[in-house]
């Protein structure tokens, strides 16, 4: 029993931390990224990744206006370029 039920905790642990689909975004606005963040680079992919699959379509389009607006940037958006730049430090960026 004991057994079970550890290796179900397990499991649950491994899915709450693992990355969900990335939602629908249009192309507009991953070229709009990546025209200052190219695809190329795989800090600026694995940044885009990130975002695609934490935040939605309307939660960046609002990000990206607060940018514009206050020069704050969203937290999600940090987060996820912090994370891959960890990930990829030789990247150059």
């Amino acid at each position: 029993m004991w057994r079970t039920f550890t290796a179900l905790s397990g499991a649950l642990v491994l899915m709450a931390c693992g990355d969900g689909a990335p939602h629908e975004f249009p192309a507009s606005a991953q070229a709009q990224f990546s025209a200052t963040c190219p695809s190329s680079d795989p800090v600026c992919a694995c940044t885009w990744d990130k975002i695609a699959r934490e935040m939605t379509y309307e939660q960046y389009q609002a990000a990206v206006a607060r940018f514009r607006r206050e020069g704050l940037m969203d937290t999600h958006i940090t987060h996820a370029r912090t994370v891959c730049v960890e990930q990829h430090p030789h990247s150059g960026n």
